[in-house]
């Protein structure tokens, strides 16, 4: 749920009450003019007839172009939790270089294992998945994912190892908009294989063949997966019976140390993107040295396209105009000329999983900045002090802000 940190923070003027009563007709008009989603959750914020009156907007609004790009922002827990904070983050915008000036109620102090479409993934302690919108509140409840957990019996120092029973949970579309036909995708377990599930269904379905995974896209109803090698399979999940697995022929397996696949934001590529690691000389905490990116060649034709017809891949050294976003979240490319302050042909980047690594502990996030394929620099958008006691955990992540 939305709260405003200055409302929170100053009593009401006696005159507050007179905004609310402003005519919904000039509402209207005045959300009509705003561009950036982060106006859009300042206009919600003032009060409750705001907020009704933007979520219906942008409700319509979704519902007519679902596919309209919106730029992530970095969902921030409190360096020093007070006792009284009741799990509320803070909204960062890596593009505007600046908190918003609303915080964000999540109702779990924990690993987030995805954040798609405005909805973050947790794992349960009996190893159940929940879906929670933070803008809207509302909130999913699935079935344990994994056949056989890693952590049945976990010791006190790895109480809370459940959370990275799963990698990373990606969603067809938005729930909020297809209530009853989006899909659930998994990467979990020791050896990283795949499962989903639909609405109403009791259980998951369980993907044979293929381990080490790494990451998930949905794209005109096919999963494309990503494995640590860069080797591509596609699932057909569009009906209720056995899902449709392809495998792409893989000429020259290259191991890295993460890897994202990503579709442009024409959405007329699909592109493979690999993360290298390093120690730092500093503090020799493994960091992220290098990007490597492939694009997928033989896709084409907007019709989904075979995972077989990937004849190659090729390395590119620019985005174009591209940026992408890469973390725990779903994986996202933008048009960085849609909004002000995004870099193009770059990469935004922020902590996640690392299987023999765990970053949110006792360290906190240490990994993330903005890598430029221009001029191969990195930059810090969002600067930790790490003189601090303690670090913010669970570590940041992209989100897509929504109203619905």
């Amino acid at each position: 749920m939305l709260i405003s940190s200055e409302e929170r923070s100053q009593p009401p003027s006696p005159s507050s009450s007179d905004w609310a009563k402003l005519p919904e007709e000039l509402l209207d008009l005045i959300l009509c003019r705003l561009i950036q989603v982060s106006d859009y959750l300042r206009f919600s914020a003032v009060c409750k007839p705001w907020l009704s009156v933007a979520a219906q907007q942008k409700h319509l609004r979704r519902l007519r172009d679902p596919h309209k790009q919106v730029v992530p922002m970095l969902l921030m827990p409190e360096v020093e939790e007070p006792d009284d904070n009741r799990g509320r983050r803070k909204l960062y915008s890596a593009t505007q270089n600046k908190f918003l000036k609303l915080e964000i109620q999540v109702p779990y102090r924990r690993r987030c294992s995805g954040s798609s479409h405005g909805w973050l993934a947790t794992v349960e302690e009996d190893f159940g998945i929940t879906l929670f919108n933070p803008f809207s509140g509302k909130s999913l409840r699935f079935p344990q994912v994994s056949p056989q957990p890693n952590y049945v019996n976990p010791t006190k120092r790895h109480l809370h190892k459940y959370e990275y029973e799963v990698l990373k949970v990606v969603l067809s579309c938005d729930p909020s908009l297809e209530p009853d036909h989006f899909v659930v995708f998994a990467i979990y377990g020791v050896f990283r294989k795949l499962a989903y599930i639909k609405p109403g269904h009791k259980s998951w379905t369980y993907i044979q063949g293929g381990i080490y995974f790494a990451d998930a896209i949905y794209r005109l109803g096919k999963f494309y997966v990503m494995d640590c090698y860069s080797g591509v399979v596609s699932v057909d999940v569009s009906n209720n019976g056995t899902p449709q697995v392809e495998v792409a022929p893989l000429s020259a397996p290259t191991e890295t140390s993460k890897a994202y696949i990503v579709e442009s934001s024409s959405g007329g590529d699909l592109l493979l993107v690999q993360r290298f690691l390093a120690e730092n000389d500093h503090s020799q905490q493994l960091v992220t040295s290098f990007f490597k990116i492939f694009k997928l060649l033989g896709l084409g034709g907007g019709g989904g396209g075979s995972v077989q017809q990937f004849a190659e891949r090729v390395e590119i050294d620019s985005l174009g105009g591209d940026a992408l976003f890469l973390g725990d979240n779903y994986s996202l490319a933008v048009s960085a000329s849609n909004f002000p302050g995004c870099r193009p042909n770059c990469i935004y980047y922020t902590d996640d999983y690392d299987n023999d690594y765990m970053p949110y502990e006792p360290y906190g996030p240490r990994d993330m900045g903005i890598y430029s394929l221009e001029d191969k620099s990195f930059t810090p958008y969002y600067q930790i002090d790490t003189k601090q006691k303690r670090m913010p955990m669970p570590p940041p992540i992209w989100i897509v802000p929504t109203l619905v």
